[in-house]
């Protein structure tokens, strides 16, 4: 997919992979209250991608998963090994615990990417946001997806949330995309690629002549 120019890579994890700038880059799962479990399980999947990735330039977006590991004790020499051997960033509006390694701050820009820790009204080109987790319904079902209209990208949470998460449909996500928007929707280790006029719930255009549509990713649609 592209965004701002950039080819980008969706990981059906819910990670962000660049290949340009050897980045990867994940949407804070965790909540505040989150178990030692939850904690260690999303530790090792990233671990798991890192493996398998091998970036240089790691991008973390959320606050909760620094701020458990230093609340609870648990698992953070897990954690400083993940982090030891990248360049890694916590983006974040929140401060992160001093004692973990890597860099901190709400805005990182990277290859005419900018990550950001909330969302700007004036949608700078190239931007990507984490936090809201966003899922889409599509022929009754619901799944976790990446939302992009070609400018703006937001993640979806980098595994399972229990608490759910933010409609595409619903004010929060719709009032980020003044143009009309995809998403790519994580569908048990495939990624399903619908436009908004195909998800539950969108109300049918009332304008505009027909003909096809060209897409994001280059093929034309009714």
């Amino acid at each position: 997919m592209l965004l701002n120019l950039v080819h980008l890579l969706p990981d059906p994890s819910g990670a962000l992979i660049c290949p340009k700038e050897r980045l990867v880059a994940f949407a804070d799962p965790c909540r505040d209250g989150d178990k030692a479990k939850t904690i260690g399980d999303t530790i090792k999947r990233v671990a798991a991608l890192l493996r398998q990735r091998r970036p240089a330039r790691v991008v973390w977006m959320g606050h909760a998963l620094p701020t458990l590991v230093e609340a609870t004790g648990t698992h953070k020499d897990d954690l400083i090994r993940l982090i030891d051997g990248t360049e890694w960033w916590w983006i974040s509006d929140q401060a992160v615990p001093p004692d973990l390694p890597g860099q901190c701050g709400a805005e990182l820009k990277a290859g005419g990417l900018t990550f950001l820790a909330s969302p700007t009204s004036g949608r700078l080109p190239g931007e990507v946001n984490a936090g809201l987790s966003p899922q889409a319904s599509c022929d009754g079902a619901t799944y976790s997806c990446y939302v992009l209209d070609g400018r703006r990208l937001i993640l979806p949470a980098f595994g399972p949330r229990p608490d759910g998460g933010c409609d595409v449909m619903s004010p929060p996500i719709q009032s980020l995309f003044r143009r009309p928007f995809q998403v790519l929707m994580l569908a048990g280790g495939r990624i399903l690629t619908r436009p908004r006029s195909r998800l539950d719930g969108a109300k049918p255009a009332t304008s505009g002549g027909g003909g096809r549509r060209l897409s994001l990713f280059g093929d034309s649609e009714p």
